[in-house]
């Protein structure tokens, strides 16, 4: 008989008090790194934790609106609890997740790579997470050994962000260097389907394109943009919006402005409000191209 071979990963998640929701600790099999996350009430306890004086990378976040991107601010530290024991927060935030090690094998050096690798792919990910700290972190230089280490830390921390909800990367195993136990392949490509709206009332030529792909949404090149924005827009898609036209991805055209690059969303409703300039519901805007159906009809038949 054929052996079956079994694949999956073992994450063990440990709740620290009575409370479901109090502070966590996260571990991964076969991985000597570790987490600890919680949400901001728990933060002085999570300062009281013997692992976060060691080196360590971090998230700070800031959960979003349904039609709003939510914020996030990376940084490192050879001491989280002397680096937050009395200095004031960078940013407001309402969750934290901490990522080092158990055995102080991770170094700052070590840290500020891993700081600019994930600095770096949530800033290709504008659609699904707006970064608080906007310059690009300094990094460090590793040796080949080193470097290969870290991205196998760097696969293991994106595959515990996204386990565990976090869904601000392309995908679990989107890294430079391959994970040590990457997902099996899909059978199949996910299925597309296609939406449009109007960036002007009652429109029908100012158009842009939403795909639906999985779980996921694309807000495609071509699209036509609102040229203005009222009061209503959610403050980081406002800020997507104009770091867009900063890097002249969003141009005039036809009293609009056409977006010239694809950007992937985790929801509708952003990719709506950067359409629309205001605040926006997604599932009531979007339409079906094949039957004019609404995206929330779609979802709920799903």
């Amino acid at each position: 008989m054929a052996a079956v071979r079994v694949t999956g990963r073992l994450i063990k998640l440990f709740i620290t008090g009575d409370d479901p929701r109090s502070l966590r600790t996260v571990e991964l099999d076969n991985w000597w790194g570790m987490a600890v996350m919680g949400r901001r009430s728990y933060f002085k306890k999570a300062l009281a934790r013997e692992e976060l004086s060691r080196s360590c990378i971090y998230l700070l976040i800031q959960s979003a609106a349904s039609d709003d991107l939510p914020e996030v601010y990376v940084g490192e530290s050879d001491d989280f609890v002397q680096r937050y024991a009395t200095s004031p927060f960078p940013i407001p935030f309402d969750s934290f997740v901490v990522f080092t090690n158990k055995d102080d094998n991770l170094t700052r050096a070590h840290v500020k790579w891993l700081e600019r690798e994930v600095w770096e792919l949530l800033s290709r990910n504008e659609g699904k997470v707006q970064l608080a700290n906007r310059s690009t972190p300094t990094g460090s230089k590793l040796p080949e050994a080193e470097t290969a280490s870290m991205g196998t830390f760097l696969g293991n921390m994106i595959y515990v962000l996204e386990a565990l909800g976090f869904a601000f990367f392309e995908e679990p195993g989107a890294v430079s260097i391959e994970a040590p136990e990457p997902l099996p392949a899909l059978a199949a490509d996910p299925v597309v389907q296609s939406f449009s709206t109007s960036a002007q009332p009652r429109s029908e030529t100012h158009k842009a394109h939403l795909d639906m792909v999985g779980d996921g949404y694309v807000l495609r090149a071509g699209s036509l943009i609102s040229a203005t924005a009222t009061d209503s827009l959610p403050a980081n898609v406002g800020k997507l919006r104009a770091q867009l036209i900063a890097e002249s991805a969003l141009v005039p055209q036809d009293g609009c402005l056409r977006l010239i690059k694809d950007i992937a969303f985790t929801s509708p409703s952003p990719a709506s409000a950067l359409v629309k300039g205001r605040s926006s519901t997604g599932h009531g805007d979007w339409s079906r191209t094949t039957d004019r159906k609404r995206l929330g009809d779609v979802l709920r038949e799903r």
